[in-house]
């Protein structure tokens, strides 16, 4: 699956990096999401975005969408769903090893587990990174 994004003026990302500005809050159509803002020679500066979130807001790829963009006044949180919470809650080692993992980490599990549409995904998503932090089994883990 390819990513889409939202193409952000030069002259903005610019004045962006220039402040050293790297997360964003985004709001398109009136929705907020907490971003970094991307950029390759192929694409240019963008905000990465997905289908579900579209769908979510109720747009689709071929249509115009309103969006304002700001800078992160708390760039280091990571909006974590119920479930991922309640799991780290119940078990501290998980939670201990959690809080050992960078913020890019922590960020791509905690949308792992949030981006499922189902709560019983999520809460099974959930147990399983817990397990994984617990026996140091994630995918990242050397052996």
């Amino acid at each position: 699956m390819q990513p889409h994004g939202i193409p952000i003026p030069n002259e903005i990302a610019t004045s962006l990096r220039e402040a050293k500005t790297q997360r964003l809050i985004v709001q398109i159509n009136g929705y907020e999401i907490r971003r970094g803002l991307q950029g390759s020679k192929t694409n240019g500066s963008h905000i990465v975005i997905g289908l579900s979130l579209l769908k979510k807001i109720g747009q689709s790829l071929d249509h115009s969408v309103s969006v304002i963009i700001k800078p992160d006044p708390e760039p280091n949180q990571i909006d974590l769903c119920d479930e991922l919470l309640i799991a780290l809650e119940q078990d501290n080692e998980a939670n201990e090893r959690w809080k050992s993992l960078t913020l890019g980490k922590q960020r791509g599990l905690a949308y792992h587990v949030s981006s499922a549409k189902r709560e019983e995904t999520r809460i099974k998503r959930a147990l399983d990174i817990a397990q994984k932090l617990r026996t140091r089994s994630l995918h990242s883990d050397t052996q």
